[in-house]
């Protein structure tokens, strides 16, 4: 399952879809929003754009490489767009598989590879303006 949605992510409805017999460990992962980065530390959203049709894509072939590297049985990724305040999650990945390493190495791929290839951009709000970044 790929989303790309507006809505705040359900937790149970993305390990639900990823659940299987034959996994013996779910990986999450949650990117939330923080109120600091490397430049400043008062952010306050951040709002993300995406071309969709190619996101969803770049999102499957990114998947499709984590199932050759790594024995994975389900994946599931919800990806925010629109305003996503400071405490929420703009991204949800879950990784089920037989073993632990396999669903913490995948989930760290496919997190490392969606914030550079996918076409997703986000625009950091703070109480002083805003600014678009070129890694989502």
């Amino acid at each position: 399952m790929i989303k790309i949605q507006e809505e705040k992510i359900d937790h149970e409805t993305l390990v639900n879809e990823v659940k299987n017999d034959r996994a013996g460990a779910i990986v999450t992962f949650y990117g939330t929003v923080r109120s600091i980065d490397e430049t400043s530390d008062d952010i306050i959203a951040l709002i993300y754009e995406a071309y969709e049709e190619m996101a969803i894509k770049k999102i499957e072939e990114i998947i499709k490489d984590a199932q050759k590297k790594y024995p994975v049985i389900n994946v599931a990724v919800i990806q925010r767009i629109g305003r996503v305040n400071v405490g929420e999650d703009s991204i949800g990945i879950a990784v089920s598989s037989e073993h632990r390493d396999s669903a913490f190495h995948a989930c760290e791929f496919i997190i490392d590879k969606i914030k550079i290839l996918p076409p997703i951009w986000k625009k950091e709000v703070y109480s002083s303006g805003e600014v678009w970044r070129s890694e989502a």
